[in-house]
């Protein structure tokens, strides 16, 4: 017995609610009954909502993998295809659509239009070629109907956009808003804008949308949906990087089955909740959280660690975790938990060195560094290699360039114009040398004028990030000076910001807890460099062993010499900022407040010499 296999599709997702599945299904399970066919149950060839006009039920809908199916072998010669008529399988142009057809029909595969009870196959249209020409003639005529349906829509759309100063596109708008009976302007919804201000605060603090869809339920918060099953992330990142916000409107267009931007967005067209340089600065903002290290929205209730994911191990790169030790029970009978940053790579038996630092006192000599100047010093001396330069120009000086490039054009063009005026015989037609001068110098214009839109852009993004690192330093200071004296969801929510600020200033921290390690190759470096100098060998030999350790001394003293005479100053941390620059910190252990700061690595500076 053959099977048959039914195709169900319909355009939109409005013919769901209406009666068109249960029709089309039960034609299929008629016929099949009348005519002694197994209906397959297990390929369900449903393209509900998907076009058959811009192909997208054949590029990316169940017809294409039915056919697919059929060109691998997986459907047999003799099975059928049934469909309510031909417009179900194809809307496309008459040779696409004709191609399709006939494609199918050449693998030995029966096509049944269920409407007319009309059966397509290679022996049915051999006897009577006057079937061909009918489908031909089904085809031609629902490509036309869609394409006529098309052009009264954009027709539609194009008068929309034509009086969009006296009457908005459509009710459409984001939930926080909704059109006034005028129908000419949108106007806010009060307690909705409350949320959407609280949301751009969390985001702008540095939480992430899964922390802040998280807080949200918590808080019991009511959704925008009236389907309420509650935030989640996808949704707190669509407000949040909506051009609505600083009151645009993206316009799409459906093009090869995908919906893509259409233009740019329309400016005032929305009641503006932020500032577009406000806007600008929230997605530098998300954008450093996504490029930095590590995950950067925060999770759980906590920020035990400011620096997740960027402190690295000094010695082999390893990433340096977060360990704590079993709780310790003071004299004053606090319970103490000591958290210690340790590599990674030596807690996995990787060779390195499991020299510990406490995470408590490591945190408070970085907020040193960050309370100081040294961060903006840092910062600042990089920023102008960073922003604003392409090429040899900064992105000023090129659009300077490009503006007067158009200046000039646009005269050139002017005078051509004005030659051809000014000719005594106007009939005449214009040469093609002149012709193709005037074409190339409009052509040149578009690009001219297209490289001025990036460049503005990009200047606009250069600017917003620069200000965004102002922000953020001042954010640091401030949030640091008052950190002691927050607790629980408001201590959490600023050592968040704190967390999301310093991950977008700062590429990584190197920390090297047993100080100066030296490398086998390096001690014999120093030894014969010494030599070379006719130092006594065996002062040549004290001297290694008190200052080329080659393996952590716990107990011991640190570096002496270049980096000073402190006999506990031997750990120290390297911060590289995300400009490529960096420090070199010394906790002064003789004095807690007080940091020693350096803009060289004492693994690249020369040998202090025999003291």
């Amino acid at each position: 017995m053959p099977t048959a296999y039914s195709y169900i599709r319909f355009s939109t997702a409005e013919q769901l609610k209406g009666d068109s599945l249960r029709r089309q299904a039960e034609l299929s399970q008629q016929y099949a009954d009348e005519h002694g066919l197994t209906l397959d149950v297990a390929l369900h060839l449903r393209d509900l909502g998907l076009s058959a006009f811009d192909r997208s039920n054949l590029e990316r809908g169940a017809l294409g993998a039915f056919v697919e199916a059929i060109t691998r072998g997986h459907i047999a010669p003799g099975s059928f295809l049934l469909i309510e008529s031909l417009d179900r399988l194809s809307r496309a142009q008459v040779l696409d659509a004709f191609e399709l057809f006939t494609a199918i029909i050449k693998r030995g595969i029966t096509i049944v239009t269920l409407t007319d009870n009309m059966v397509y196959s290679q022996e049915s249209l051999s006897a009577n070629v006057g079937n061909l020409i009918v489908s031909i003639t089904i085809m031609a005529r629902a490509h036309e109907e869609s394409a006529l349906k098309s052009r009264r829509l954009k027709a539609a759309w194009e008068n929309k956009r034509a009086n969009i100063g006296e009457k908005k596109l459509t009710a459409r708008c984001p939930y926080w808003m909704r059109l006034r009976d005028d129908k000419k302007e949108f106007e806010f919804i009060p307690e909705r804008v409350e949320i959407v201000r609280s949301i751009l605060h969390a985001s702008r603090s540095g939480m992430g949308t899964g922390v802040i869809a998280k807080r949200l339920n918590e808080q019991g918060t009511p959704t925008f949906s009236k389907k309420d099953n509650g935030w989640h992330s996808s949704y707190i990142e669509k407000i949040t990087t909506s051009p609505a916000l600083y009151g645009s409107l993206q316009l799409h267009l459906w093009q090869n089955g995908k919906i893509v931007p259409h233009g740019e967005p329309l400016a005032n067209y929305y009641p503006a909740l932020i500032s577009r340089d406000e806007f600008l600065l929230l997605q530098e903002a998300r954008k450093g959280r996504r490029l930095g290290s590590g995950s950067r929205a925060r999770k759980g209730t906590n920020v035990p660690n400011l620096l997740s994911g960027i402190v690295k191990c000094g010695y082999c790169g390893s990433t340096m975790i977060l360990l704590g030790r079993s709780p310790r029970k003071l004299a004053s009978g606090i319970v103490r938990v000591e958290k210690h940053l340790v590599c990674d790579g030596a807690r996995r038996g990787r060779g390195c060195y499991a020299v510990q630092w406490e995470y408590k006192a490591f945190e408070h000599s970085f907020l040193m560094f960050c309370r100081g100047l040294e961060l903006e010093r840092l910062v600042r001396e990089a920023e102008p290699t960073h922003v604003g330069q392409q090429e040899q120009f900064s992105i000023t000086e090129q659009l300077e360039i490009t503006q007067t490039l158009i200046i000039e054009t646009q005269r050139r063009l002017e005078r051509l114009a004005d030659a051809l005026s000014d000719e005594e015989d106007q009939s005449a037609t214009p040469s093609r040398t002149v012709m193709h001068l005037i074409r190339n110098l409009e052509h040149k214009l578009d690009e001219l004028e297209e490289q001025k839109e990036v460049l503005e852009q990009s200047l606009a993004v250069a600017q917003a990030s620069a200000q965004l690192r102002s922000t953020q330093l001042d954010s640091i200071r401030e949030m640091i000076d008052r950190l002691e004296q927050l607790e629980g969801d408001e201590r959490f929510v600023a050592r968040s910001a704190l967390a999301s600020h310093i991950h977008a200033l700062i590429a990584q921290i190197n920390v090297y807890p047993a100080g100066r390690i030296f490398s086998p190759a390096e001690v014999a470096n120093v030894r014969s460099g010494l030599l070379a100098e006719n130092f006594d060998p065996a002062r040549i030999e004290s001297y290694i062993q008190e200052h080329c350790p080659t393996e952590p001394k716990r107990q011991g003293r640190g570096i002496r010499g270049r980096y000073g005479p402190l006999a506990e100053m031997g750990r120290f941390f390297v911060i590289k900022a995300k400009l490529d620059r960096m420090r070199i910190v010394f906790p002064d252990y003789a004095d807690p407040t007080r940091l020693i700061v350096d803009t060289d690595h004492p693994s690249t500076t020369s040998n202090p010499g025999l003291v």
